[in-house]
């Protein structure tokens, strides 16, 4: 890379890729892409907004710039009214550019900006030639674009306010977007990305909202652009800190933004490697749910109303109902080789202990399918607090938010309950493995308090682990199904499940192979459970949609006695399923094994 100064305070860094341009007095830079037409305009320095307080540049005061074999590190030192110092770092390589910004000095910080700040008592934020930016994180409206003057954010847990596309529909997902020009395949790569153990932000933003208006007409304070790392008071900050970095890297066009940020990750320890793991041959068998059927039988006891028909639904997990869908399952050769028992078998969402008004004797039920063939899953709630005292809690202002696995009184019992599903023993129930839901009730916002104060991805990540080692020790092959899509979660999932296909859509074909593309990116290692897609689909054509599960992983249906199909703003289609329904299924099903049987042979 070549560095020239063309004048006192301006500096100038070329590599291959890019062409960065400081200007100190103006705290400005400009970053030029080769082989594209976006130019970048924006602010030097950063900010680090405590609660309640701004942080504002009063001064840059020094660049300086440090050679290394691999990279040019340029330093930017500011004058803050918050922190007794304050420099932002610039890590220039040639195919890549870091930014991340050093404090010292004593504060709970809200968010961390990045290519935004204050200076000399203006808000200032960042310009650029693109009109589009792409999100790694698919949501139920599958919006994927957002224009730059939306503010849009990536979450740990689930954050639909601030998701201008509507509720995230996978867990965790990557803070990794691409910012674009529609006239050109390619896409500038940006993340964010930390040490391991350090990942605690809630959310990675764009366009946060200004706090210095520039007139009193709204369009004019949506174009202030740039980035934040949000903490909303969960970091305390005694000293020394440096923040996450921000990661750009160059993609070719839009498949590439993600692979591009986790190479990145990958080589300079911000992430793991991908997972290698032996894969059992019955986690890929063909998986029966009985969510959806317990949806049907709901609707035509209650009606349309898909509130009144979800509640209804909670109580129809019975061994009477699910020996019957499977029986007629088995009577129609379709039987699946895994059974996932969905919401709610169990007396509470904190108990391993079944309902005995819906399980009289579960375990012998669990034998009974072992002796089928049919593995079997129980269904369990991430993050519930039901049935636990306060103490066991995460809170918010002294209220109940969620189960705190940072608290060891919460994780014996966590692992109680782990062990009576897994165990052979007496009062064990002998499953095979945990289809894990409510991972987006990850808590994240302000005033929460948990026992270890651990937050963010690393807290998912925390849950996760207890999970996954509990249920190993006491069943070697069990498989944990999860639907984080978090590469730094992979070590603990062995299958990933593509979630509620909501979608504006008819069909969600579409949304179906989007998530199974990004889970094939960042989770290689687990197999995809394609997850019920008939009741979100309002085609005829739904028997053909559902044999393209097999293009996107093993094929899962939800659906032995009760076809619902129900999309927002459209009428409910309630019907019983016919011979050539039962048909379809056996065909993919047959197709899938005899494919698969093929490979394993190889």
């Amino acid at each position: 890379m070549k560095v020239t100064r063309p004048a006192t305070d301006k500096w100038q860094i070329t590599s291959g890729f890019y062409t960065l341009r400081i200007d100190r007095k103006l705290g400005l830079a400009e970053l030029d892409i080769t082989k594209s037409c976006q130019h970048h305009v924006f602010f030097l320095g950063g900010a680090c907004n405590t609660i309640g307080h701004r942080d504002e540049t009063t001064a840059i005061t020094r660049v300086s710039l440090r050679r290394k074999p691999d990279a040019i590190f340029l330093t930017v030192s500011q004058r803050s009214t918050l922190w007794k110092k304050r420099e932002t770092v610039y890590t220039l390589r040639e195919r890549s550019l870091e930014i991340h910004h050093r404090i010292e000095g004593d504060g709970v910080l809200d968010k961390v900006f990045y290519q935004r700040g204050f200076f000399q008592g203006e808000e200032r934020g960042m310009s650029a030639v693109i009109d589009e930016i792409y999100s790694t994180a698919p949501n139920f409206l599958d919006k994927s674009y957002f224009h730059p003057g939306e503010t849009f954010a990536i979450s740990a847990g689930d954050n639909p306010g601030a998701a201008a596309g509507g509720a995230q529909a996978l867990a965790s997902p990557c803070d990794c977007a691409g910012l674009r020009e529609r006239s050109e395949p390619f896409h500038l790569s940006v993340g964010l990305a930390a040490t391991p153990g350090t990942w605690t932000w809630d959310a990675f933003e764009w366009n946060p909202p200004v706090s210095l208006p520039t007139t009193t007409a709204l369009c004019d304070n949506a174009m202030a652009g740039g980035w934040a790392a949000v903490y909303d008071g969960k970091l305390k900050v005694e000293g020394r800190w440096e923040s996450p970095r921000l990661i750009m890297t160059f993609a070719a066009d839009r498949e590439q933004v993600l692979p591009e940020y986790l190479r990145h990750c990958r080589k300079h320890g911000y992430l793991p490697g991908p997972v290698r793991r032996r894969v059992p041959a019955w986690w890929q068998e063909p998986i029966y749910c009985t969510w959806h059927d317990q949806i049907g039988l709901a609707a035509s006891l209650v009606g349309a109303d898909l509130a009144a028909v979800s509640r209804k639904a909670w109580y129809l997990c019975t061994q009477e109902l699910c020996e019957r869908w499977l029986g007629l399952l088995e009577r129609h050769q379709c039987l699946p080789g895994i059974v996932i028992l969905d919401a709610a078998w169990a007396k509470n969402l904190n108990s391993g202990e079944p309902d005995p008004s819906k399980w009289p004797d579960m375990r012998a039920w669990v034998e009974s399918c072992h002796d089928r063939g049919i593995r079997v899953f129980v269904w369990a709630l991430a993050w519930s607090a039901e049935a636990l005292p306060l103490e066991e809690c995460i809170t918010r202002q002294g209220r109940t938010v969620a189960c705190d696995i940072t608290n060891p009184q919460y994780v014996q019992r966590f692992r109680e309950m782990i062990r009576r599903w897994f165990s052979d023993a007496p009062d064990g129930l002998n499953m095979d493995g945990v289809k894990l839901d409510g991972q987006l009730s990850l808590p994240t916002g302000p005033d929460l308090q948990n026992h270890a104060d651990v937050w963010g991805l690393e807290l998912q990540q925390l849950y996760l682990k207890t999970l996954y080692e509990e249920t190993k020790r006491h069943k070697g092959d069990a498989c944990v199904s999860t639907f984080s899509l978090h590469p730094a979660l992979a070590e603990f999932t062995d299958m990933v499940r593509l979630a509620d296909l909501y979608t504006h859509q008819p069909s969600p074909v579409r949304a179906m192979k989007r998530r199974a593309e990004l889970f094939k990116i960042c989770q290689p290692q687990a197999v995809i459970d394609t997850d019920l897609q008939m009741r979100f689909n309002m085609l005829d054509s739904y028997a053909e949609d559902f044999a393209l599960q097999s293009e996107a992983g093993m094929p899962s249906l939800g659906n032995a006695e009760w076809a619902c199909r129900h999309h927002f703003f459209q009428p409910t289609r309630l019907e019983r399923l016919k011979a050539e329904d039962y048909r379809f299924v056996q065909k993919t099903f047959s197709l899938w094994r005899k494919q698969n049987k093929a490979i394993s042979n190889r």
